[in-house]
This record gives C-alpha cells, structure tokens and sequence, in this order.
C-alpha cells in the first residue's frame, strides 16, 4: 500500500516539473523534491502504520466438522451430494433403523411391566401385607429401565442424521447400502458452517492502539473491487495450534503458517455483507481505524480501494 503513496507522489511531481513545467528543475527544487517531501512520506507512513494498522493477512476461515456415525448400520438413504448447501436439522444420512427400534420398543414393554410391578409392590407395602426389599428391587428395576429406554431412543434417532448448522457438505463417502461403524475417529461426511471467521493478523507492536469496536475493512483477492466492512470483535494475544486454521477432514485451502510475533484480530462482518459466501481459506488485505488521527483514515480508505481495484488485473501469460 505504501507504494501507491509513493507512486502518487512520483506523478505529483513528473505533472508539476516534466509535464506543465509549473516549477524550474534545478538543485534546490531537487533539494526538495527528494529531501523535505520523502522525510514527509516516511512520517505519514510511520502514523499510518500506528493509527490506521493494515495487514496483508486477513484470513478467511469456516469451520468444518467431521460428520460421525454414534450408531452403526447399513445406510438406506444419502439425500445429499458433494458441495450441496443445506439448512440446519436438514438429513444428511438415514441408518436401517428396524433393530434399534426393535429393541426400544422391547425396552418400553419391560418398563410398562416393572411400572405395574412397582405400583403392585406400593400398594402391598402400604396395607402392610408387602416386603420393603421387594419394593425397593421393583424402584431400581423401573429406574433402570427408564435409563435404559432413553439410551435406546437415543440410538434410534441416531439412525438419522441432521445438519448441525446451515452450511454445505463438501465430503461423502458414503452410499446407500455401505456399513457404517460407530467410530468416532473416522467421519463420513465434512459439513462445512456457512458462517466465515475473520483473522486479521498484525505485528505485535500495531496492536497498541487496536480496540474492540474498531471499524474495519478488508477485501480478498475473488472479489474484486469489493471492500468488506467489519469491526474489531476481540484481540487473541494467545495462539494455540490450530486455532485459525480449517478443523475438520478439509484440505488445508490457504490458511498459512502464522509467522513468529504475529498476532490475531478477530473481525465480525456487518451485516450488509453476511449474505457473502466468502470461499474458505480465502486471504486479502485490510485494516483497522482506531478512535486516533481519524483524517489518516480516509488516505487508508483511498488505499484499500485501489489495491482491490488492482484484482481486475490477471497478469498471466497463458
């Protein structure tokens, strides 16, 4: 960014001295033009840098999640496809449900007959003819199977599996009449959030002035010509492996190693741009405007808007 400042000014002075020739050429208009104004750039840039902080990472992540079977099965039905988006609670797999209902429907009888028992054992116990032991073995037969009835309602629905969230399935390896193991290391399907996690990452000493609440905006390189605003959710002052990169079974699609003393700002999209699917992985540049020197926040703005113009250019040969 610092060089299209200087590439405007380059133009200032070829218009000023070479093109309308407003101004003689000579040793002290060289003085000047090379001296007094460069000392100016560098000040201007150096307060840029501190109140108006750009970076050239501002990551793009979505989460994935691995998709595991708690049960297992022959699939019966696989409705989705690969990069197929969905709404949440929408089917993803169903599992041939008939033993899992078969034994909840056995466990319901056994409870339906501890529950007559038990009222049995009530009533006998108080007209006094009942045993207290057999009473309290009928409570613990019908808490039991109580327990038990709702691990097999939860296998059953089970069987069926839904979206966690709105989001698209970008991986199945699943077909209808493959076996599926409860195993909770090897996942079926990757579903990833349609919801996108912004990082912005700064060095350690551009962090001084960046607050919650902080307007900012980014672009990334497949929009161009687009400028994202947000604002500073949260500053990470600690990292943990893995933390900003893709979870899940996905590919690593651009999320680069953090380099030594660089730190995350947390950005939240405004509302105006979250109907935006912004590919995982994606990497652009932005900046954050801090509540200081808020007339350098326009020269930042101007920036920005040229280096996302500049996206329309493709220099390929081929």
């Amino acid at each position: 960014m610092e060089a299209i400042i200087l590439g405007l000014y380059a133009a200032i002075i070829w218009l000023i001295f070479f093109k309308f020739k407003l101004l003689p050429w000579n040793t002290v208009s060289k003085v000047i033009v090379f001296t007094i104004p460069v000392v100016g750039m560098i000040t201007l840039i150096l307060l840029l840098n501190v109140f108006s902080p750009s970076s050239s990472n501002v990551l793009v992540v979505r989460n994935s999640i691995g998709i595991v079977s708690q049960v297992k099965g022959r699939v019966v039905e696989v409705p989705v496809k690969i990069n197929q988006q969905v709404k949440k609670g929408d089917v993803l797999f169903k599992i041939d449900p008939t033993q899992y209902q078969a034994t909840a429907n056995a466990v319901k009888a056994k409870l339906n007959l501890a529950k007559l028992r038990l009222a049995e054992n009530q009533a006998l116990v108080q007209s006094g003819a009942g045993n207290r032991f057999d009473l309290e073995k009928a409570e613990a037969d019908y808490a039991e199977l109580k327990e038990q009835l709702i691990s097999a309602e939860y296998d059953l629905a089970q069987t069926t599996m839904l979206a966690p969230s709105d989001g698209t399935v970008v991986h199945v390896q699943l077909r209808p009449g493959a076996y599926v193991a409860a195993f909770p290391i090897a996942s079926v399907m990757t579903f990833l959030e349609d919801t996108p996690q912004i990082y912005a990452l700064f060095n350690q000493n551009e962090l001084h002035q960046i607050a919650v609440g902080n307007e900012a905006e980014f672009y990334i390189p497949s929009l161009p010509g687009q400028i994202l605003k947000a604002k500073v959710e949260s500053v990470i002052l600690a990292e943990g492996q893995g933390q900003l990169g893709v979870s899940g079974n996905l590919p690593n699609t651009g999320i680069r190693e953090i380099a030594a003393n660089r730190f995350a700002v947390k950005l939240s999209l405004d509302d105006s741009n979250n109907q935006l699917l912004l590919p995982a992985g994606a990497v652009g540049d932005g900046a954050v405007y801090t509540d200081h020197l808020a007339f350098l926040h326009i020269i930042r703005k101007v920036m920005l808007r040229v280096s996302t113009k500049l996206n329309y250019i493709i220099p390929k040969l081929h």
